[in-house]
């Protein structure tokens, strides 16, 4: 029974080879042989290729860096622009923006402000505003990296009323539980009126 099923496998086998060898057309060799023919006929890399892709050459076009000598020229004339604006007094009103209580305030002259924190200092004390961020006009704008220099630009305000917030309510309750609880939040305020913002005659 063996023999009979090994001479089975041996036919089917053998009829296998046949349908497959006539599939092939004449003439046509082995996929093998096809790729090497056709990997020795392509042309080889020159030495240091690099292809193209997106990791070889970004997208966006490529930043050029302007020249030093112009830079520093075309930075001089606008100083100069500046210094002459300056000088004139054709800046127009000035504004600035100033941090001050952990908050950033862009403010100019008369202008009020509300400090949700309470300051050591008595109503109508004068104070000056020392972390200047930018200050600008109407054809100008000074930025600090990150303050500007105290000796540029002087910012002046006046304390005008110390009051607290109006009060908020923070109320718990659970139904059923006999729980309620009840928390009134008032915060100090300070209210500040802007004196005046003041710039060197030159820039330096």
């Amino acid at each position: 029974m063996a023999a009979a099923a090994a001479s089975a496998l041996a036919g089917t086998l053998g009829r296998l080879a046949r349908v497959c060898g006539r599939s092939v057309r004449p003439g046509a060799g082995s996929l093998w042989s096809a790729t090497r023919r056709i990997g020795s006929q392509s042309t080889p890399f020159p030495p240091g290729y690099t292809p193209q892709t997106s990791l070889s050459s970004p997208p966006w076009p490529e930043v050029v860096l302007p020249d030093p000598a112009e830079e520093t020229k075309c930075h001089t004339e606008v100083v100069r622009k500046v210094n002459e604006l300056i000088a004139t007094g054709q800046y127009g009103r000035l504004f600035a923006v100033v941090h001050f209580a952990s908050h950033q305030w862009k403010v100019t002259s008369e202008d009020l402000i509300l400090i949700e924190n309470h300051l050591d200092i008595q109503c109508g004390e004068r104070i000056r505003l020392e972390k200047v961020l930018l200050v600008g006009g109407q054809d100008f704008t000074l930025l600090g990296k990150p303050l500007l220099s105290k000796d540029l630009v002087r910012v002046e305000a006046t304390v005008v009323e110390k009051t607290e917030s109006w009060p908020k309510v923070n109320m718990k309750f659970k139904k059923r539980k006999n729980f309620r609880k009840k928390h009134i939040i008032v915060s100090p305020q300070t209210v500040l009126r802007i004196n005046s913002i003041e710039i060197a005659p030159r820039l330096l």
